[in-house]
Order: C-alpha cells, then structure tokens, then sequence
C-alpha cells in the first residue's frame, strides 16, 4: 500500500535545524502503531520532545511484527535547491497485522525522538493483512523534501 504523506514532527524540524538528527548518519526505524495512539492530536503539533517510550499502542510484538520496528535504509540528497529525505519500502510477512499508522524515528538519538509519521489509510481506516504482507510504500518523490 502507498504510505499517504508523511507529517513531520514539529520539535523534529528543530532537530533537523539544530543537528540533533543526523539524517544521512543515524539509524531510522518504522514502526506500525494501531488506531486508538493519537498521533495527529498528540504529539504533530506540539513543541516538547516526541519519543518512540512516549508511544503507547505500537502493534504488538508476533504475528510477523517485531516491536521497535526495521531498521530503514535512509538517504539524504540534494538536488538543485531541493533537499529530500527518502527510505526503502518496508514490508511485514504476516499471520494478522492490523494498523493504522506508521511512524519513523532517530534509533541513534539518545531519547530514540520521532521524526515523522503517515497515515496507511486516507480514509481513515484500518489496515490489515491476513496470511500476506503488509507493505509501506515509500513515495517516488520521498518521505518530505525542503526546498
């Protein structure tokens, strides 16, 4: 399925500024949370730090998901004035998963702070895989770019 687009975190575009995140030498992981973790009113509009701890209802561990997440294959490029940050695909071979969101954090940062997040579903709705694969689909043009 095509991840829908990514918000980036607003205490993450500090830390991009800052060089907290080191988008072309840390380690990012995607995780799957479910429908009832308040991503959009939670923690997208706020100042204070996000943390992967702070997250309180990531799909649970089994069935073909592990907690913490993969590990992403991330790139940093620029190309005539326009940054982009982009990652590979990420699949999860299952038994039953279902979610709602998936979400990208700093593995490297002390505090594991969340970078960003999509919704897996534009209804919203549920996603869910029975005896398949579920895939997040990256957008050909990346997961966010500046310009």
């Amino acid at each position: 399925m095509a991840a829908g687009a990514w918000t980036v975190f607003n205490i993450a575009k500090k830390k991009i500024g800052d060089g907290t995140f080191d988008l072309d030498g840390h380690t990012f992981k995607m995780i799957l949370t479910t429908s009832a973790q308040a991503l959009a009113d939670t923690f997208a509009g706020t100042s204070t730090d996000c943390r992967y701890a702070d997250l309180t209802n990531e799909v649970a561990n089994g069935n073909g998901y592990t907690t913490g997440g993969k590990t992403l294959t991330a790139t940093w490029t620029r190309a005539t004035g326009t940054i982009t940050f982009d990652c590979d695909d990420q699949a999860w071979t299952s038994s039953t998963i279902t979610a709602r969101y998936a979400v990208i954090y700093d593995d490297t940062d002390a505090n594991d702070s969340l970078l960003c997040f999509c919704l897996l579903d534009s209804a919203p709705a549920d996603v869910s895989t029975v005896s398949g694969t579920l895939t997040v689909t990256i957008n050909a043009s990346g997961v966010f770019t500046l310009a």
